[in-house]
């Protein structure tokens, strides 16, 4: 007699794969999440008018998967990561030609926001954040400092075409340079696995929290969207800080700052070059250059990490004409 299908594969055979998945990473390990749009709380009634949200969540399960139990351990970045993420960001934030780029300053409470999503161990965005952008990157490894440089990096895909506005393909790129944020805080969990990328491999989450909130998209009237841009433009680098607002009216290379009344000079904006802040960014750099900074991931995984959608925020309002200029280069 044949012997009958599940006599001769045992159903215990179907949990391999499962494991097999679980432990074994794919060979693009790290991942930045994709880019989708939020709406604010300026979006019209009508429903109609909220751009569509593309989470491509084709692979995000529709359930809570032991959520509680992923976590293995926070960990609250130190005094020496801390000023090293808000130096990287700002040193990326120079390297675009804008005339009111803001300097960014660290916020506790922006880093308790991103520890607590960090905590969840979850690739897909958080809600209920009003007016805070939201950037995450999950890896099998813990070393977050590329993460960074992979939302910059954006801007270079040549499939993209990011016109320094928001695109589904470079929304982390718009959020790091948006030219009115002023304020960032990022957390960094350790996992067992992550929410949405379950059986990959990915056992770290970072996540960076920014106020203001960057990637607005208008609806206009005709029901069109249109990307804000970034930054305003500064032609030829002569513009630098040529646009700083009142709250931030003095210049240290290319970024607006308040400084306080000592140092306050009522010189060119783009001349202002407090002695306080050089002293400052001098010694970070020299932290940075001789500090225990963490060892390079793999070179093999380092451009395969993953971050995840940045949101456009969305406003019933008729855009103003003016489009940013193509992008001839960038500002060391």
């Amino acid at each position: 007699m044949t012997p009958s299908f599940p006599e001769m594969f045992p159903s215990w055979l179907l949990l391999i794969p499962g494991i097999i998945a679980y432990n074994v990473p794919f060979m693009n390990s790290a991942e930045v999440s994709h880019s989708g749009p939020s709406s604010s709380a300026e979006t019209a009634a009508d429903e109609n008018s909220e751009v569509h949200r593309d989470k491509r969540a084709f692979f995000y399960p529709q359930f809570q998967y032991f959520s509680n139990n992923l976590l293995i351990a926070p960990e609250h970045p130190n005094e020496y990561m801390k000023k090293w993420l808000t130096y990287e960001h700002n040193r990326y934030r120079r390297m675009v030609p804008a005339s009111d780029m803001n300097m960014l300053y660290w916020s506790e409470e922006l880093a308790a926001s991103a520890q607590r999503h960090a905590n969840t161990c979850d690739f897909r965005h958080s809600r209920g954040r009003v007016n805070v952008g939201e950037n995450i990157w999950a890896a099998p490894y813990s070393n977050y400092s590329e993460a960074i440089s992979i939302w910059f990096n954006e801007v270079h895909n040549p499939r993209c075409g990011c016109n320094h506005a928001y695109k589904h393909c470079c929304g982390h790129y718009v959020q790091v340079v948006w030219a009115k944020t002023n304020l960032v805080g990022c957390g960094f969990a350790r996992c067992r696995d992550v929410q949405g990328l379950f059986g990959r491999g990915h056992r770290n989450v970072f996540v960076c929290h920014y106020n203001p909130q960057g990637n607005t998209v208008f609806v206009t009237g005709s029901g069109q969207l249109y990307a804000v841009p970034a930054f305003t433009w500064a032609p030829g680098n002569k513009g630098r800080c040529s646009d700083c607002p009142p709250s931030a009216p003095a210049c240290f290379q290319g970024l607006c700052y308040m400084p306080t009344e000592q140092q306050y000079s009522t010189q060119n904006c783009s001349t202002t070059t407090p002695a306080v802040i050089l002293t400052y960014v001098s010694a970070l750099r020299e932290e940075i250059r001789v500090g225990d900074r963490q060892p390079a991931p793999p070179a093999a995984t380092r451009r395969d990490a993953l971050t995840t959608a940045t949101t456009p925020h969305t406003r019933n309002i008729t855009p103003p004409h003016a489009q940013l200029p193509p992008f001839r280069g960038y500002v060391t």
